[in-house]
């Protein structure tokens, strides 16, 4: 500002002499002005808003990037975790070898078991009719059980 500017006489809200309420009609330029106060008051209040808006976005926004890093370091430490316990498994796997070719040698036994069973019931079954009929404790015919289901030869390696 300079020295002049801070010399200007007010009357009200005019500078005295541009504007003198006590005239019936105020020049156009008033009403103007008037407006265009207004419509600064309305800006401000836009702006302000705005950037009252942008500040709590800006906070919202640096908590949820926090809980982000947050977030990515835990599941880092996980996954480090779960690495370690993956080459735990695979060197448990690895023992577990032996095993899996005992269960296959163990499932070709159960089956030529199961097939022996199925020969020695057709072989013994006409026979035990013939002998039931001899029998004093009843009358009933022997009955023999439904032959055994066919399985079918396990397969390599398993």
């Amino acid at each position: 500002m300079t020295g002049k500017a801070r010399d200007i006489e007010f009357e009200g809200d005019y500078p005295k002499g541009a504007y003198s309420p006590s005239k019936d009609k105020p020049p156009e330029y008033v009403a103007y002005l008037e407006r265009a106060s207004a419509g600064l008051k309305t800006v401000r209040l836009v702006v302000f808003a705005g950037m009252s808006s942008f500040i709590i976005l800006a906070i919202y926004g640096y908590f949820l990037i926090y809980q982000l890093t947050r977030d990515a370091a835990q599941m880092a430490v996980t996954m480090q975790k779960m690495a370690i316990t993956m080459q735990e498994m695979r060197s448990d796997m690895q023992l577990m070898r032996p095993m899996a070719d005992n269960l296959g040698q163990m499932n070709q036994s159960m089956y030529r078991m199961t097939m022996s069973a199925r020969n020695m019931d057709r072989s013994i079954s006409p026979p035990m009719r013939a002998m039931n009929s001899f029998m004093p404790w009843g009358n009933e015919p022997y009955i023999a059980p439904p032959p055994a289901t066919y399985l079918p030869p396990p397969r390599a390696g398993h």
